[in-house]
């Protein structure tokens, strides 16, 4: 019965998380132009380029001293929370909420987690963290120029090391436990009674470029079209797969799920059957839809080159990318 209630609770909080951050990244595209990087035109050179970042990046997270992930951390996100928030924010401001929120995220993890309120003001503060950061870098990469072909074969890539480091080489599962309780968490969680569940940035990540390009290359309909395929392949299915698959728990220690070894194809398959009625819009094409139908979005402030920015992203890019539920620590669970 446990168990039971168990998946019941990941699978909400990973829905939450996976449609919220969703939803907001296609607001924020609509809403709100980013500065152009002068990178050129984005193709499968750079979807390598994010995927070799994505390979490496769990090693030397597990690899890193404490002290020394949690200032990576910090700079990932500064950069992050910076570009997704310079539309929106005065310098002034920004300069205050963006440290503010991160020295607030890590003196709650070092002071509050052993009670189940700390939990719940852990998870209420890294939420807000990494939701503005992953709807930010989203928005980045497909205003850049990102295309839905280029989503879909990253997400197949990504299911394939995916199902390798989860049941082949067992890294993702090391990768979820060394981020639990640590500062800056790069996931979307909560934590309700002895239960403890979260969806890690690169499948936010993933689903927040997916809404985005679709909806760029194809309007409404690909935007309805991505809604769905993220709840059920990226959200629900995934959550509920332990019932079927034991590889993905490990005993008395949680659940660490692959999700995009599901949400993977599916959306390769999405991309093919969208293109085949119409062809993709690149972002000329959008932006010139916009300006016939008079749609006046927030620009960015000018004054820091785009260029420099894009090394954030890829840094950040998948620094956890599982769904995980695990038992809460509490004060008395010693």
């Amino acid at each position: 019965m446990d168990f039971l209630m168990g998946l019941l609770f990941q699978t909400a909080v990973v829905l939450c998380g996976a449609l919220v951050s969703a939803g907001c990244a296609l607001l924020y595209f609509q809403r709100v132009h980013l500065e152009r990087p002068a990178v050129g035109v984005f193709n499968g050179r750079d979807v390598m380029i994010v995927f070799c970042f994505v390979l490496v990046l769990p090693f030397l997270y597990i690899l890193l001293p404490s002290v020394v992930l949690t200032g990576v951390l910090c700079l990932t996100f500064m950069g992050a929370l910076y570009i997704g928030l310079r539309p929106l924010l005065r310098p002034r401001y920004l300069w205050i909420f963006i440290p503010l929120l991160l020295a607030l995220n890590i003196v709650v993890t070092e002071t509050l987690l052993g009670t189940r309120s700390g939990w719940q003001l852990y998870w209420v503060i890294t939420d807000t963290l990494v939701l503005l950061a992953v709807v930010g870098i989203a928005n980045l990469y497909i205003q850049g120029g990102m295309r839905l072909l280029h989503v879909a074969w990253f997400a197949l890539l990504l299911a394939a090391y995916d199902g390798f480091f989860a049941f082949v080489v067992p890294i993702s599962q090391k990768l979820a436990d060394r981020f639990e309780g640590q500062p800056l968490d790069p996931s979307i969680g909560f934590a309700l009674g002895p239960y403890n569940a979260n969806i890690g940035l690169g499948d936010l990540l993933v689903y927040c470029l997916f809404i985005a390009a679709a909806y760029k290359g194809f309007g409404k309909k690909g935007a309805l079209v991505s809604f769905v395929t993220i709840a059920i392949f990226g959200a629900i299915l995934p959550s509920m797969s332990p019932l079927i698959i034991s590889a993905v728990i490990r005993a008395n220690i949680g659940i660490t799920i692959p999700a995009q070894v599901l949400f993977g194809p599916v959306a390769f398959l999405t991309y093919c059957c969208l293109t085949r009625r119409q062809p993709e819009r690149n972002m000329a094409g959008w932006l010139s839809a916009q300006a016939a139908a008079k749609h006046e979005p927030i620009h960015a402030r000018s004054g820091t080159p785009a260029r420099a920015s894009l090394a954030l992203p890829q840094l950040g890019n998948v620094a956890a990318s599982e769904a995980q539920s695990t038992p809460l620590r509490s004060a008395d669970a010693d």
